[in-house]
C-alpha cells in the first residue's frame, strides 16, 4: 500500500484543497509508480504554523 503524508499549514487545509490534493497526488504516484490507485492511501494534515519551524526559526 503506497501511502502519501502531507502536511501543511492548518489554513491551506480546506474542504476545496484537500480533494484536489488527493486526487492530483494519487494521479501522480500512479502513473510514476503504476501502482493502482484503489491502494494509493493520502493523509492530508493541517498544522498550526506556531507549531512549525523553518531554518531554525518557529512560525515559518
Amino acid at each position: 500500500m503506497p501511502l502519501i503524508e502531507v502536511k501543511l499549514y492548518d489554513t491551506r487545509v480546506t474542504e476545496e484543497s484537500v480533494p484536489k490534493i488527493v486526487e492530483l497526488l494519487t494521479d501522480a504516484l500512479a502513473e510514476a509508480t503504476g501502482a493502482s490507485k484503489e491502494h494509493i492511501w493520502v493523509i492530508v494534515e493541517g498544522v498550526s504554523p506556531k507549531n512549525w519551524g523553518i531554518a531554525g526559526k518557529v512560525g515559518g
